[in-house]
């Protein structure tokens, strides 16, 4: 609590002065009386002043302070009619030295307004809120000669807002401590609620290191948003894009790096379900002779189960060799190598001139991976993606995390319709369950066993479930694999998913009741209702009366 000041107080503080002297005795050459920075002469004698100004309303004192060769030295303080102080400081020649403090008024008097110091050549300010007394700023700057200029900042620079009674900084700047002005070092900006926006480091004016943004709701909340890294003012390194809703905090929708400000290396951008990938530094070969070949390497004829095939081999190897290119150059606006789409009988023969059996696409996806995923219209026969399974590495997955494996369970449907299928489909599934990790996850949270559990055949899920893989794995919709047997079509990518069922897809999940989280009454990811709730809505009593039989009925 600060004093109040009576004029016995003072007199006993300001001993030694030769003479007293009230305002109306006083007058100045520069300043007014009153002022800490005035020059004071006796009114009389138009002498400089040496001697106690005393200022008083009544018997109460506003001001007293002591002057020597009519500069005013030593303790100043000033109060109101009330006797509260409202500046305090120590001058020297007139002029303040070490902290001037300003303090509030009215109801808030007991509280800081500004602490200004002057040490140096430099000045310090923190300003601070009457109502609460809390910092709102802080800064050092080097003040200028010429007053239309402004004074240069050095070192760390703050500022607050006060929301609720809390401080929220939203500003924080780091100038060079050699009076340049220029940023230098870490600098962070808020919103109005001192929610953190973007937060970069400078070196000498430019940005140097690593810039972040983040983006805010109004409920005060943020989520990363961008990471790039910078030297010398350009952007020279990694870039990142973060997803804002619907992903994990910090899940990137969008990598890569920058050279001197200019794309360079790979980009990966990241959607539900899928990847795309661009080489910035090593485009395609769209050539005329490299579409030529991509062409002739598909083949024209089909086979009884629709695989594509090349009829004059002969032909395909000289146009190979004479076209001068790369067998393992990617090629096309598809962005892949010849191993990942020529036709089944000339595999071994690009193996043979040395083509990478796992020679990948643009996206990661190897040659089986190309195969399963094109089962409508694949240059592939089963024969030669059974094949396949036994040659590749089955645990190799492509940008978005795929594996072979799982693209099988997402192309079951399809493959099971081709022409001539028979049990072919289910002989591929074996061979590729025989080295795959069954428990692998997609960028997205999938699991092959997400997607297999969504087809019709069930003895793919059964298998998969067999051979360990996990039930309770969720993807980042928080959707299970016994869930998804629910979806018409289970696809992370598919939006505005529809929910179905049958009496066949009630016993397939009932089935796994008491194996796995999933019951009939917890809701479903994105839908806020079980499958039990969205049956009932839907009229659907025979299918609740068949839930109530398998699995009993729901309490509450």
């Amino acid at each position: 609590m600060k004093k109040r000041f009576v004029l016995c107080a003072l007199a006993s503080a300001l001993a030694g002065c030769n003479s007293e002297y009230n305002f109306d005795e006083v007058t100045s050459y520069t300043g007014t009386v009153g002022s800490p920075h005035a020059l004071y002469l006796e009114r009389k004698s138009g002498e400089r002043l040496n001697g106690t100004v005393v200022h008083k309303v009544g018997d109460r004192v506003l001001q007293a302070f002591k002057v020597e060769d009519g500069k005013v030295v030593g303790e100043w303080k000033e109060f109101d009619q009330d006797g509260k102080l409202l500046v305090e400081g120590q001058l020297q020649d007139g002029a303040f030295v070490g902290p001037k403090k300003t303090w509030c008024k009215g109801e808030f008097a007991d509280h800081l307004d500004n602490v200004i110091t002057l040490e140096g050549g430099r000045r310090s300010e923190q300003h601070y809120d009457c109502a609460t007394g809390l910092q709102v700023s802080d800064s050092t700057e080097i003040p200028t000669v010429d007053f239309r200029k402004r004074a240069i900042r050095v070192g760390t620079q703050r500022e607050w807002k006060v929301v609720d009674g809390q401080q929220k900084l939203t500003l924080l700047e780091t100038f060079a401590s050699d009076g340049s002005g220029k940023l230098d070092g870490l600098v962070e900006h808020y919103d109005y609620q001192g929610t953190l926006k973007d937060r970069a480091t400078y070196k000498a004016g430019e940005l140097d290191g690593v810039r972040e943004t983040w983006t805010s709701f109004t409920d005060g909340t943020s989520l990363p948003a961008t990471k790039v890294e910078y030297s010398a003012g350009k952007k020279n390194g990694l870039y990142e894009v973060y997803f804002i809703r619907g992903w994990p905090a910090g899940t990137v929708s969008e990598k890569g790096s920058y050279k001197d400000d200019k794309q360079a290396g790979v980009w990966v951008n990241y959607q539900p379900g899928s990847a795309q990938v661009r080489d910035v530094d090593s485009p395609p070969d769209t050539s005329p002779m490299a579409m030529r070949l991509w062409d002739a390497a598909q083949g024209q004829a089909r086979t009884s189960d629709w695989a594509k095939e090349i009829k004059d081999l002969d032909a395909f190897a000289y146009l190979l060799k004479s076209a001068g290119i790369n067998v393992n150059q990617r090629l096309h606006y598809e962005n892949k190598p010849l191993i990942t789409v020529v036709a089944d009988n000339a595999y071994d023969y690009l193996i043979s001139v040395g083509a990478d059996p796992m020679g990948r696409d643009i996206n990661g996806n190897t040659r089986l991976m190309n195969c399963l995923a094109g089962s409508d219209y694949s240059s592939c026969s089963f024969a030669h993606m059974i094949t396949l399974a036994g040659k590749e590495d089955l645990k190799a997955h492509n940008v978005y995390g795929d594996t072979a494996l799982s693209v099988f369970c997402q192309q079951a449907g399809s493959l099971q319709r081709r022409r001539g299928a028979g049990q072919q489909p289910e002989a591929l599934f074996q061979a590729l369950l025989k080295g795959s990790d069954v428990n692998a996850k997609a960028y997205g949270g999938e699991t092959a066993l997400h997607a297999c559990m969504a087809q019709r055949n069930h003895s793919y899920a059964d298998a998969l479930v067999a051979a360990g893989a996990d039930l309770n794995a969720a993807d980042v919709d928080g959707t299970t694999p016994v869930a998804a047997a629910f979806f018409d079509s289970y696809n992370l990518a598919a939006a505005g998913q529809r929910v179905g069922w049958s009496e066949n897809v009630i016993r397939f999940a009932a089935s796994y009741q008491g194996k796995s989280d999933f019951t009939f009454d917890t809701p479903l990811a994105a839908f806020g209702k079980s499958i039990r709730q969205l049956v009932l809505e839907n009229g659907d009593t025979a299918s609740a009366m068949l839930i109530d039989s398998l699995v009993g009925t729901a309490k509450g």
